[in-house]
């Protein structure tokens, strides 16, 4: 599904990434895992084509994402790091978010309240929270609302960055519940975890990948 062919990023004289090739395939659940500064979060970010690469080509369903073809890409593809940006307004609105981009309204996807309600409960809210200011959640419900709102573009890969690693035990495991809830609902979505919880990594995902100095070392 998803190609990684020689990335390579290098800002001054410092190498981040070091030709690193990998595939992703339908269903997969893979687990990054490696030292801080081993080049997780960069190569998490290349993927998700929020940094600039040197070198190398990123296939989704075998063609090259270059150009025009990146905010498609992006749907498909989606990134959620550890601090989600949450706009000062109700949840419902920044579910609806997404679906004011042009490149959505392209897709003919719209959005679904109902839904949206549904997943809500999959984590543990009530309808009612649709109406609260953001700003106001807790950090595990922010989280929650950033893969929610990630959710309902219908990817087919997250790329989950640390997604936890500020979360008390209880937001954890709703969080885990309700990952664990969108890759079930359709086993061809598929999903990379980066987390230094070793216990983490072994419950959420079935394949694990070790970086360090920017490669790709097992």
């Amino acid at each position: 599904m998803l190609n990684l062919l020689n990335l390579s990023r290098r800002v001054g004289d410092k190498t981040l990434l070091d030709h690193v090739s990998l595939s992703i395939d339908a269903g997969d659940a893979i687990g990054l895992v490696g030292p801080s500064g081993s080049g997780k979060s960069t190569l998490m970010r290349a993927i998700a084509m929020l940094d600039p690469l040197n070198e190398g080509v990123i296939e989704f369903a075998g063609q090259p994402i270059t150009g025009n073809t990146v905010p498609g890409y992006r749907l498909k593809v989606v990134y959620l790091g550890q601090r989600p940006t949450m706009l000062d307004a109700n949840v419902e609105d920044n579910l609806r978010l997404p679906f004011s981009f042009a490149q959505v309204a392209k897709t003919g996807l719209s959005f679904d309240r109902d839904e949206a309600v549904s997943w809500l409960a999959k984590y543990g809210l009530p309808a009612d929270v649709m109406r609260q200011n953001a700003m106001t959640l807790s950090g595990g419900q922010r989280q929650a609302i950033a893969m929610l709102r990630a959710i309902l573009v219908d990817p087919s890969v997250i790329l989950l960055d640390e997604p936890t690693a500020s979360l008390d035990e209880d937001s954890i495991a709703k969080f885990e519940k309700l990952a664990k809830a969108w890759k079930d609902d359709k086993p061809a979505r598929a999903w990379v975890w980066t987390s230094h919880d070793r216990d983490q990594v072994t419950r959420m995902t079935d394949r694990t990948i070790s970086m360090n100095s920017g490669r790709i070392v097992s």
